[in-house]
C-alpha cells in the first residue's frame, strides 16, 4: 500500500527529478488549504501580555514569601515578611497599570488578586493561620 504524503504525483515527480524526496525542498514552508503557502508572522511584544506574566509571577511570588505555598523548585516553605509585602506592593503597581485595559471580570479578578494578597499578608503578619 502506498501512502501519498499530500503531494500530487506530479508534484513528486518533480521533486524526485531534482533530486528531492517527499518532505524536502522547501523547507519552512507550510501550505494552507488549496495549496496557499501559510506565512506566520511575529507580531511585536504586546506590554500587556508582558504585564500579565509579570503580575502571575510576582503573585506568586508573595504567596511564597508569605509562607503559603511551597517554593517550587526545592519544594520548602518560607516565611519573608519583607520580601512578601514588595511583592504585593509590585502586585499592585503591575495592576494598576493594566486596569485601565481590563473591563468586567478580568478587572474584578485582578483586584480580587489584591485583595486576597493584602488579607492573607495582615493574617500572617498577625501571626493567624
Amino acid at each position: 500500500m502506498e501512502v501519498n504524503c499530500g503531494m500530487s504525483e506530479a508534484e513528486e515527480s518533480k521533486g524526485e527529478a531534482e533530486g528531492k524526496g517527499a518532505g524536502e525542498g522547501d523547507a519552512g514552508k507550510e501550505e494552507g488549504g488549496a495549496g496557499e503557502p501559510i506565512t506566520d508572522e511575529l507580531k511585536p511584544l504586546d506590554v500587556y501580555m508582558a504585564l500579565q506574566a509579570a503580575i502571575t509571577q510576582m503573585s506568586a511570588v508573595a504567596w511564597q514569601m508569605m509562607g503559603l505555598q511551597p517554593d517550587p523548585f526545592t519544594g520548602k516553605v518560607y516565611k519573608d515578611a519583607e520580601q512578601a509585602r514588595i511583592a504585593i506592593d509590585t502586585t499592585a503597581f503591575l495592576v494598576e497599570k493594566m486596569l485601565p485595559r481590563l473591563q468586567g471580570q478580568e478587572a474584578r479578578d485582578y483586584q480580587s488578586l489584591l485583595t486576597d494578597l493584602r488579607l492573607n499578608f495582615v493574617r500572617q503578619a498577625s501571626g493567624e493561620k
